[in-house]
């Protein structure tokens, strides 16, 4: 390693983790602010682009809880996940689990029992928003889908479409949270665990709840069951002379809404 690497690999470490003054030798004390100050003011614009990514990233976890909680909430992850990532888009990949974690461990958050379903929900829908462009699938196409064909259609689905369950009124609460002004809003546990399709449509991201019978439909064909099969599922849910009809309408539906984006035979 020459002289220039080990001194960028060393500024690199401290912008990382600070070190103490007795540690940075290296840096030259000539100016009028010490070698601990000139190094700190590079520190502290690190890190305050860090939080800055994470409000960004999350912006009605931000604002659900108190500044100095958020503060407490982003220096720690910060701490625990230094960013390994060429872009900041993925830095806070790992948010959702971090705040889990503190639920779990911290008294400040136990009463906050909520608080990961919302950073999930909102990574999610970042997600979403970020997933690659790609074609769809027109009612067209699927009306020229020959009828002894149907059984073994399989279905690609669009990068940008996304399944979480929430057991909490997290989709409610973002968007009081991220109205202008913020709205008040209390947080609610729902009786059961609730599924929730997420995904944009053209600049938009969209999100709406699932029926339990379109949540089957849906799961079963994005992990990559034949209509057949996913039809046979359905029908344990609802009545089977009705399997037909309801199947078809949730295809109208998902392609009305650019989920669908290639039409595949598994022979």
């Amino acid at each position: 390693m020459n002289n220039l690497e080990a001194l960028q690999s060393r500024f690199q470490n401290y912008i990382l983790t600070p070190a103490s003054s007795a540690e940075i030798s290296w840096v030259g004390g000539g100016g009028r602010a010490s070698p601990q100050f000139q190094l700190s003011v590079y520190a502290n614009a690190y890190l305050s682009r860090l939080k800055e990514v994470l409000m960004s990233d999350y912006p009605a976890l931000s604002v659900a809880i108190s500044s100095d909680l958020f503060e407490h909430l982003a220096e720690g992850y910060i701490h625990h996940h230094p960013s390994h990532f060429f872009s900041l888009r993925e830095y806070g990949r790992n948010l959702p689990a971090y705040v889990d974690g503190l639920v779990q461990s911290d008294p400040r958050y136990r009463d906050l029992a909520w608080l990961p379903e919302l950073a999930s929900f909102e990574w999610t829908l970042g997600q979403a928003f970020d997933a690659a462009e790609s074609g769809f699938v027109s009612e067209g196409d699927m009306a020229s889908v020959p009828a002894e064909r149907w059984p073994l259609l399989r279905f690609s689905f669009s990068p940008c479409v996304r399944r979480i369950d929430l057991e909490w009124n997290v989709p409610a609460m973002w968007k009081a949270l991220t109205a202008d002004p913020p709205l008040e809003v209390e947080a609610v546990r729902c009786g059961s665990s609730s599924a929730w399709l997420i995904w944009r449509q053209e600049l938009v991201t969209r999100f709406r709840s699932l029926e339990q019978d379109e949540q089957l439909l849906l799961d079963a064909l994005r992990s990559g069951a034949t209509f057949n099969d996913a039809c046979e599922m359905l029908a344990e849910r609802i009545e089977a002379d009705g399997v037909p009809m309801r199947a078809a309408g949730l295809l109208k539906g998902w392609i009305q809404q650019g989920l669908i984006t290639r039409l595949m035979f598994s022979d």
